[in-house]
């Protein structure tokens, strides 16, 4: 994996948050933290990670739903790489099932707390290829672009 990639860490526990700080930058990531969904948006724009790890349910006014759902429908960062992490397995007994609740949360990878952490090491860059992947065009997709744009 790159050295250096910049990181946003959005999640309402501050523990977890000084945790995944910590760990992230002695593995040389640029660590940026927010414990609330508002300011994590906020970040976002203003950083530009090249991945965000983000909690799913915090007990602020945006959730991780509202904070992957504004990231995912604005352009800029529509492909930026999100790796949901939650404890909502622990707490609810729900868990997150991807084809039924692609409705309403999208990440490219998804971990349940708690996360190992050097596994998260190979989640981040497994959340990097599948972003990678869903910016790339189909090759008959760019054939028409190309054949009408004349």
């Amino acid at each position: 994996m790159e050295k250096g990639l910049k990181v946003v860490v959005v999640d309402d526990d501050r523990d977890y948050l000084f945790t995944m700080e910590t760990f992230l930058k002695r593995n040389d990531f640029e660590v940026f933290t927010s414990d609330n969904g508002k300011e994590g948006i906020d970040l976002i724009k203003s950083k530009r990670p090249d991945v965000i790890l983000l909690d799913v349910m915090m007990e602020t006014l945006f959730s991780g739903y509202e904070v992957c759902k504004a990231v995912r429908s604005d352009p800029e960062f529509e492909f930026t790489p999100i790796v949901g992490i939650s404890g909502i397995g622990d707490e609810l007994g729900v868990k997150f099932e991807q084809y039924r609740d692609d409705k309403y949360f999208t990440p490219d990878v998804f971990v349940e707390k708690p996360v190992d952490k050097m596994l998260l090491m190979d989640i981040i860059s497994q959340a990097i290829k599948k972003a990678k992947a869903r910016k790339k065009k189909p090759e008959w997709k760019k054939d028409i672009e190309e054949k009408y744009s004349e």
